[in-house]
């Protein structure tokens, strides 16, 4: 099935860490409507995982969202979406801000693996990242985090493309319209974006998310069509 409860959640950012477990992420605690959220973001590269199946990442410091006034208007707190073609929803291959794709497979660049020569936190340019992002604006920017919710508790996760999986890895999550995004803002810099994807997914989908085959009609051409 797509995505669980595709959502964004909206808040402002209090503090991060790095999670224990064999697949890092970041959680980042918000508070939102009158509760603490955590937003567990990929950081790292998993060798067990294999080589194409690695994290890709791809940081937009001065990003265009589609509709910035869509964001604006959220209500602080979690706000599920339809996973359809109707913003705030992010959709890595179709959704368009000034006629451009919001990111593509080449701009983006593989993350560390873990090991002695990548394990501290400096060297990783998502953690850096954050935590820089934390430092100036803790308190008082504003967070949002499109993905799943958690199925227990306060948090969403899948901060990352939700479509072009390969049928037997992660191929029953696949759909369009629910792709998972970290936007931040704050007074200074009104938008940044991380994206975060897996080197063994396509990025050519039909409209159920999974992958196309080499040469069939791709989104652009779909969106063209419709």
């Amino acid at each position: 099935m797509p995505a669980t409860r595709y959502s964004v959640l909206k808040g402002t950012p209090v503090s991060g860490s790095i999670s224990p477990d064999s697949r890092p992420h970041y959680l980042l605690e918000l508070n939102a409507a009158g509760a603490r959220w955590q937003v567990a973001v990929n950081v790292e590269s998993d060798t067990g995982l294999g080589a194409n199946a690695q994290v890709l990442y791809a940081l937009q410091g001065n990003w265009t969202p589609p509709d910035a006034a869509a964001l604006r208007a959220l209500p602080p707190g979690i706000t599920e979406l339809a996973g359809v073609d109707a913003d705030p929803a992010i959709d890595y291959l179709r959704s368009r801000a000034d006629g451009q794709s919001l990111v593509t497979r080449d701009s983006m660049t593989k993350l560390p693996l873990p090991g002695p020569d990548a394990s501290e936190n400096a060297e990783n340019p998502v953690i850096r990242f954050l935590d820089e992002y934390l430092a100036s604006s803790a308190g008082s920017g504003t967070v949002y985090a499109f993905g799943s919710q958690y199925t227990s508790g306060n948090g969403i996760h899948d901060i990352h493309m939700n479509q072009g999986n390969p049928a037997a890895d992660h191929g029953a999550d696949n759909g369009i319209w629910q792709d998972g995004l970290l936007v931040l803002s704050t007074e200074q810099a009104p938008w940044a974006a991380l994206f975060i994807a897996f080197q063994d997914q396509v990025w050519s989908t039909d409209q159920h998310g999974n992958p196309l085959e080499p040469g069939s009609t791709t989104p652009q051409e779909l969106l063209k069509d419709s």
